[in-house]
C-alpha cells in the first residue's frame, strides 16, 4: 500500500458575509411575517371557538383538542404554505437581483476587452455588487491613466531629437511599463 505524498486538504470556500447577510434577514422576515399571521388567526379564531363552547357547556365535547383540531390543522397547513410561496417568492426576487447584477458587471467586462475603459459600470441591485462595480471602474480608470501614460511616452520618444543613450533607457522602461500592463 502507496503512502500518499502529500495528505488530502479539504478546499473550504467562504461566502462573502455581506452577500450572505441580507438573503439570510429576507428569509428571517419572511419566517416573521408568516408566524405572525398564522399566530394573530389562530388567537382569534381559537379563542372564538373555545368561549363558545365555554359558553355552551363541557357535555357536547370529551377534550378541548376536539374543539380546536380542526381549524388548527387548516391554520398549520396555511403556515406552510404561507412560508413555502414566500419563501420561494424571496428566493426568487433574490436570484433575479443577483443575476441582475452579475450581468452588467459581465457587460461591463466585455466592454473592457473591446477597449471600453471609460464607461461605467452601474451595477444596480445588491450591494455586493454595487460595491463590484464601483472596483472594476477604479481599476478600469487606473487602466486607462496608464495607458494615457504609456501613449504620451511612446509619443515623446517618437517625436525624436533625443540622444540615443537616453532613447534607449527610456524605451527600456517604456517596455517594462507596457509589460506590466500586458504581460
Amino acid at each position: 500500500m502507496k503512502a500518499r505524498p502529500h495528505p488530502y486538504r479539504r478546499n473550504i470556500r467562504y461566502v462573502n458575509p455581506r452577500y450572505q447577510g441580507g438573503a439570510a434577514l429576507m428569509f428571517a422576515a419572511v419566517i416573521v411575517a408568516t408566524g405572525t399571521a398564522f399566530g394573530r388567526m389562530v388567537y382569534l379564531e381559537l379563542g372564538e371557538r373555545l368561549r363558545t363552547f365555554a359558553l355552551r357547556g363541557h357535555y357536547p365535547v370529551k377534550t378541548p383538542y376536539e374543539v380546536v383540531r380542526e381549524p388548527l390543522a387548516w391554520h398549520i397547513a396555511g403556515l406552510l404554505a404561507g412560508v413555502l410561496l414566500l419563501g420561494t417568492a424571496a428566493f426568487l426576487l433574490f436570484m433575479w437581483a443577483t443575476r441582475r447584477g452579475v450581468r452588467h458587471v459581465v457587460e461591463t467586462l466585455r466592454r473592457s476587452a473591446e477597449g471600453d475603459l471609460s464607461t461605467p459600470t452601474g451595477s444596480p441591485g445588491l450591494k455586493e455588487f454595487v460595491r463590484l462595480g464601483k472596483e472594476f471602474d477604479g481599476a478600469r480608470a487606473d487602466l486607462l491613466e496608464e495607458l494615457r501614460e504609456v501613449r504620451s511616452e511612446a509619443a515623446s520618444l517618437a517625436s525624436g531629437g533625443i540622444p540615443p543613450d537616453e532613447f534607449h533607457a527610456r524605451w527600456d522602461g517604456l517596455k517594462q511599463r507596457i509589460r506590466g500592463i500586458a504581460p
